[in-house]
């Protein structure tokens, strides 16, 4: 058997291995500044808010925030669905913000071999004596990983690409949302209207085109509506 094959097999089989990657948005906690193209605008608090941003403008916006040396990354996780879906619900239980997670389950997804085209990899997870032997080009990759101390962040599987910006493929870009309205509702706000000729010179009125192909996660029995918009 050969690997390709192989692979294609262990895919099937292992639960914890997918072959997309997910960029979860989540609330700022106060209005926020985002840079555009050449100039700036208010979010409210809402990570919905944020997700309808990033369709319109069609890119995600690097940041160096928690990643040593000040590299400018987008990060993405390569945790499965199944197992994202468990820590979103800890967002309505959590005592207190320290104990919620950074996800909430409003984003998108990508292919791993289409990030990975673009630059995109996993990161390593090293202590933090280890990130001065890196070479300058890879330093963006390392995440502080000292067990001994409670610093372990493995389970988020994270993935980088080192960007200040990075476009969005709508033919290689899933909207991930918790509940079949918001999907309408996205795909509606975002079609494109196309005119319908129906082989007449005249228009005979016009339709819409989802330009972003949308998912909710209700409909694979994830029930998600206690959640704060």
């Amino acid at each position: 058997m050969d690997n390709e094959k192989l692979h294609k097999r262990i895919n099937l089989v292992r639960r914890d291995l997918g072959n997309l990657l997910f960029h979860f948005t989540r609330s700022p906690g106060k209005l926020v500044e985002i840079e555009k193209e050449h100039s700036k605008s208010s979010l409210s608090d809402s990570p919905l808010s944020v997700l309808e941003k990033i369709l319109s403008d069609g890119f995600l916006l690097g940041s160096s925030k928690n990643i040593r040396g000040g590299f400018k990354c987008i990060c993405f996780t390569e945790s499965p669905i199944s197992e994202i879906v468990s820590l979103f619900s800890l967002v309505n239980i959590a005592e207190s913000k320290t104990q919620k997670t950074r996800y909430e389950p409003f984003g998108i997804a990508v292919k791993k071999d289409w990030l990975y085209s673009q630059g995109g990899r996993p990161v390593l997870y090293q202590p933090e004596n280890e990130f001065k032997l890196l070479p300058e080009e890879l330093q963006y990759k390392h995440v502080k990983f000292e067990p001994e101390k409670g610093v372990d962040f493995t389970w988020e599987r994270e993935w980088r690409i080192k960007a200040d910006k990075l476009l969005l493929d709508p033919k290689e870009t899933l909207v991930v949302v918790p509940d079949a309205e918001t999907a309408f509702d996205l795909a509606y706000q975002n079609a494109e209207v196309e005119l319908d000729f129906d082989r007449d010179p005249v228009p005979q009125g016009a339709y819409h085109v989802a330009k972003w192909m949308t998912v909710s996660l209700d409909l694979f029995g994830f029930n998600l509506l206690e959640r704060d918009r």
